[in-house]
């Protein structure tokens, strides 16, 4: 599922396109791209839609407390970028989702296999 956000003012006028990944009744985990862009602009926007980033605490300051216990950073990565040198040339790049944020995933899976065994 694709979902573009738009966010309008007198000003300006900023998108953000998120698609989701994985999803359960808690979390969901999305590729996000800024269309257009501002300081903490994928922040804001999702945190407006009621999904705000895991440990953040600046827009989720009432889940910070209990998200920071299994994740200890903020849940944002930059997995790609692409920009154009003086030259006009592309130059892309890609990184892996690092450690810490892959240990939470797994540490998220093993607590959500839990709750649904607990369930049965």
């Amino acid at each position: 599922t694709t979902t573009t956000i738009v966010v309008a003012s007198v000003k300006a006028c900023y998108c953000t396109e998120a698609r989701q990944e994985a999803d359960d009744a808690h979390f969901a985990f999305l590729e996000v791209s800024p269309i257009s862009g501002r300081t903490h602009q994928i922040r804001v926007h999702l945190a407006s839609l009621g999904r705000p980033l895991v440990s953040d605490p600046l827009y989720s300051s009432d889940l910070f407390s209990s998200d920071s216990r299994w994740c200890s950073r903020l849940f944002l990565h930059c997995s790609r970028v692409a920009v154009r040198d003086v030259d006009g040339r592309m130059c892309r790049a890609v990184a892996p989702l690092p450690s810490g944020l892959t240990a939470a995933l797994r540490t998220l899976r093993r607590t959500g296999a839990e709750a649904s065994t607990d369930q049965l």
